[in-house]
């Protein structure tokens, strides 16, 4: 008897999810735990795998198509076997008894041209112009992933090259190298600089593109927060000067480079272990008070924003909390998150500092009551007994819900974080 492949339900709040890729066709050999497909929901994408063996006999959703949870989206079984009518679809045909030896070759060679990876990592090497034929895969299942990809864009331009390249905002995937196998080196940005054209592109044509399901998820929730929570958004900064030099110091002996974002949870942490009131959810009309820091740290994936969550953030030390966030980052990026790890989050963090953002008003995410946003370090000139000197100052901008906090204890709040980030071996006592 065939079996059915279903769209699975991995969350309670999850309806439906939408069929990304297939990643084997009608009449391939199906073993239990095969991976067939990626699905995306509304957090994360992941991969399908069978819980059955035999052939695929059919099809009943293409790609790129959205299917209720629990209802089968393909079946296996024996060629020949009767299957149960489709669910009002034109599904991609079944095998037929007869075609059982055309379909035998299929099954032992790949589709000609067919790459296995995941949508990150087609994504980023269109954008790098990177083949994925040339890519090692480090896959669990032997899929390309993101992180392929970038390496093999570093070992495309030489370190000298890629350096001159960010300083002179040089766009090194037009560039033709003259190493091996298109290698650039700075000779080559030289003489690419030379044969620089003034011709204006051509102006584009308009483009409609579809949101992710993520996207279309994330734009009803932050559009019902700022209709629903009476927010308020309060701006500081604090003097990262000693941070900064410290941070040098660890990573000059450090396997493990922290970053700066990585000081800022923990000082995050500790602030809300003396401030529960921030560390609280709406739970009706009341406010709970979480035993347990639970921390979201928003993601930019090429899905939308996703925001996982550290769990228990307050059980780690500075490295082991780097770790954690530098994991999740990239299995959110890559879309390999499980849905414990995008939910049940008691306050968020999100970091615009990279791109120069000096203040912004971040949104916050129900039932949370606030979040935390990262702005970037700006060079400043102060004034110390008389004597110039150089501070580096970074931005912190704090939404808050007015309903559950006010001014005065988010202001309380706001200053323990800065305070730690300007006192940073505080924090680590």
């Amino acid at each position: 008897m065939a079996e059915a492949i279903i769209m699975p339900k991995t969350g309670m709040a999850m309806e439906e999810g939408t069929i990304i890729e297939w990643l084997v066709a009608v009449g391939d050999l199906i073993e239990v735990g095969t991976v067939v497909a990626e699905i995306e929901t509304d957090k994360s994408t992941m991969e399908l795998e069978s819980d059955s063996e035999g052939t695929l006999l059919r099809i009943d959703y293409a790609a790129g198509e959205t299917v209720p949870v629990t209802l089968p989206i393909a079946w296996v079984g024996k060629t020949g076997e009767e299957l149960p009518p489709e669910h009002g679809k034109q599904a991609i045909p079944a095998v037929e008894p007869e075609a059982k030896e055309q379909a035998a070759p299929a099954q032992q060679e790949p589709t000609p041209g067919r790459v296995k990876a995941t949508p990150a990592a087609r994504k980023a090497a269109a954008r790098e112009q990177i083949d994925l034929h040339t890519v090692a895969a480090s896959g669990r299942y032997g899929e390309i992933r993101e992180r392929d990809v970038r390496a093999a864009e570093q070992k495309r331009v030489t370190p000298l090259a890629a350096r001159m390249a960010e300083a002179q905002q040089i766009d090194v995937r037009g560039v033709s190298g003259s190493g091996w196998d298109g290698k650039v080196f700075s000779a080559d940005l030289k003489a690419a600089d030379q044969k620089k054209s003034t011709v204006l592109a051509a102006a584009a044509e308009d483009e409609l593109v579809p949101l992710t399901t993520i996207q279309k998820i994330t734009g009803r929730r932050m559009l019902e927060s700022s209709q629903g929570i009476p927010s308020v958004t309060e701006h500081t900064r604090a003097d990262v000067t000693s941070l900064l030099a410290m941070r040098a110091q660890i990573n000059q002996d450090g396997a493990h480079r922290l970053t700066i974002n990585d000081f800022v949870l923990l000082a995050v942490v500790r602030a809300l272990g003396e401030h529960r009131r921030m560390n609280a959810v709406f739970q009706g009309d009341s406010l709970l008070y979480k035993g347990s820091i639970h921390l979201g740290m928003a993601v930019a994936t090429p899905r939308g924003l996703l925001v996982p969550v550290i769990r228990d953030a307050d059980h780690y030390s500075l490295s082991g909390l780097s770790a954690r966030a530098r994991d999740l980052a990239e299995n959110a990026r890559e879309g390999h998150l499980s849905p414990d790890e995008l939910s049940g989050s008691t306050f968020s963090v999100t970091n615009v500092g990279m791109m120069g953002i000096t203040a912004f008003t971040p949104i916050i995410n129900p039932p949370e009551v606030g979040i935390l946003g990262v702005c970037s370090i700006e060079e400043v000139l102060a004034l110390k007994e008389g004597s110039v000197i150089q501070k580096r100052m970074m931005g912190l901008s704090l939404t808050f819900d007015h309903r559950a906090v006010d001014g005065a204890e988010a202001s309380y709040f706001l200053k323990a974080v800065r305070e730690y980030l300007e006192s940073p071996l505080s924090m680590l006592i």
